[in-house]
């Protein structure tokens, strides 16, 4: 029997289609649940309250800020102080990923490298209120932990 080229292509890939067929699966939709969208951190109205605290370890305690600087967007001026009449910043985009929980991270620029937040905290809703994770800061080999929060 002879086949013609365009029936064999079209025999292997009805093949292919069945061996494959239920193994594809349709990603399902992360839904936000806290700080996994962009506007959790800047704002969605109006832009947000910077976030507060300190860098603190190997010896240190350094005030922190961290303030959106666009609505809903993911500009960052982030301020260590180095001392008294020492303050340091970087100004620049976070980077937000999101788990499977709908839960976010963000990575972000900092004067001596960067910083990553570790857990973050919602009170209501999503929008974000508290930030805990390590940032390299001036003067120190390793990055030291921070607290940061706002109302």
């Amino acid at each position: 029997m002879r086949t013609s080229r365009t029936t064999t292509v079209a025999l292997a890939c009805a093949a292919l289609a069945a061996l494959t067929a239920g193994t594809a699966t349709a990603s399902t939709p992360v839904t936000n649940t806290c700080g996994g969208a962009v506007s959790d951190y800047s704002g969605l109205l109006g832009l947000d309250t910077p976030f507060t605290g300190n860098a603190t370890g190997a010896g240190v305690d350094r005030p922190m800020t961290i303030t959106p600087q666009v609505l809903d967007g993911t500009l960052v001026k982030t301020e260590i102080a180095s001392g008294t009449g020492d303050s340091r910043y970087a100004l620049g985009q976070f980077l937000l990923r999101v788990d499977i929980t709908g839960r976010g991270q963000i990575t972000f620029p900092a004067y001596a490298g960067e910083g990553w937040s570790e857990n973050i905290v919602c009170a209501t809703g999503t929008r974000v209120t508290k930030i805990t994770g390590m940032v390299y800061v001036a003067d120190l080999d390793d990055p030291i932990g921070f607290v940061v929060s706002r109302d």
